[in-house]
């Protein structure tokens, strides 16, 4: 979680699940997301059974036109979207296959679909869709199950452009 005080992540502490941990990190540094593996592992009750579940749900979305679009902002879309989410699995994976767990991986119907004044979004999605595909193909002979979660109108069903978000 890159806002430890939103309404989500307030919602999900409030479950008081023993099973259920949120963290705040930025998905873009390798660094912090070690410490977070090391965190992770060292709550667990037995690191050596791994742990049942990774969701990979951080994401940024811009809206413009490919022309008006600067390739940094491509860039940095790419970076919290696709390689966040590979980062993400990659240095989870190992506590993951232990468990023969899950790994669900929160994508868009952008993913599947392209729509104007949104490429870069649609870019990194359908890299995530492409990403789990292969993921799974890796994965089912281990018992590791990956899913992809493709939200419809997020922005319409979450308050993620209120006035108070930004």
């Amino acid at each position: 979680m890159k806002d430890k005080g939103h309404d989500g992540v307030k919602e999900l502490d409030s479950l008081n699940s023993d099973r259920l941990r949120t963290v705040q990190l930025n998905v873009c540094s390798s660094e912090e997301v070690e410490k977070v593996v090391e965190i992770v592992r060292s709550s667990l009750k037995d690191p050596e059974k791994g742990m049942w579940g990774l969701v990979n749900n951080a994401g940024i979305s811009t809206f413009g036109e490919v022309e008006f679009t600067s390739l940094e902002t491509y860039k940095q879309v790419a970076e919290v979207n696709l390689w966040g989410t590979v980062r993400m699995t990659k240095s989870f994976l190992p506590l993951i296959r232990r468990a023969k767990g899950r790994v669900v991986n929160i994508s868009s119907m952008l993913g599947r679909m392209a729509n104007p004044a949104r490429s870069p979004y649609c870019i990194t999605k359908f890299g995530v869709e492409a990403f789990s595909d292969c993921l799974r193909y890796e994965m089912y002979p281990l018992g590791v199950k990956v899913s992809v979660v493709e939200p419809g109108n997020f922005i319409a069903a979450t308050s993620l452009y209120s006035p108070e978000s930004i």
